[in-house]
């Protein structure tokens, strides 16, 4: 059985459902459809987690990969989208507290010359280059974790309450607070933004 890809206003059609009834029948082009929907969406998500975007690519294909090759066991899952949401979010914590513990080890090693007067010089001055490039991306920067990661995936990723709650492990009611708390963070710094004239209107 091949599948129609039929388009809808530029995106397909098909629900994630019936794409995970695909996929379990070993129809690749349904996971084709899945992975193009959710790859790029699933690495901005794990940069919340991790900042080496390689990593963070590395960890999302892998997902993918394991979705086909357990694709027997899709029936049993009720909700694709926070499944694959949350599976990245375990994998990303997995390697980060790995990375950490080699990190300690190397940085016993060089604690000497990371603070170094030089090193330290170039850790401003791209800080400041980033910050004077990017002052969205400071804006999301200073947002507090939780909050942005309900912000981003909610008015990024168009993901309703009850499934940013699933993939936070919190309540619907705390993510409407962790949004809340994130348009404020926004409002202030783009008033911040305008006094200072780096913005001429919010």
């Amino acid at each position: 059985m091949k599948i129609n890809q039929t388009k809808m206003g530029g995106r397909d059609c098909f629900s994630d459902d019936y794409l995970f009834q695909q996929i379990r029948n070993g129809q690749y082009e349904a996971m084709e459809l899945f992975f193009n929907r959710y790859y790029a969406p699933l690495c901005r998500f794990g940069m919340s987690y991790e900042s080496n975007s390689c990593l963070v690519e590395e960890k999302v294909a892998d997902i993918f990969i394991q979705l086909w090759t357990n694709r027997n066991i899709l029936d049993k899952i009720k909700n694709p989208k926070s499944y694959i949401y949350v599976i990245v979010k375990n994998s990303l914590k997995t390697a980060r507290k790995s990375q950490q513990f080699c990190q300690q080890i190397d940085e016993t090693k060089t604690i000497n010359s990371m603070f170094s007067p030089s090193r330290e010089q170039e850790i401003i001055e791209n800080e400041q280059k980033e910050m004077n490039t990017n002052l969205i991306r400071e804006i999301l920067d200073i947002i507090p974790k939780k909050s942005r990661q309900a912000f981003e995936l909610s008015r990024i990723d168009g993901l309703k309450y009850k499934e940013i709650a699933e993939i936070l492990n919190v309540t619907p009611k705390t993510v409407e607070n962790h949004i809340a708390i994130a348009l404020k963070f926004i409002s202030r710094t783009l008033e911040s933004y305008k006094k200072r004239g780096l913005l001429k209107s919010i």
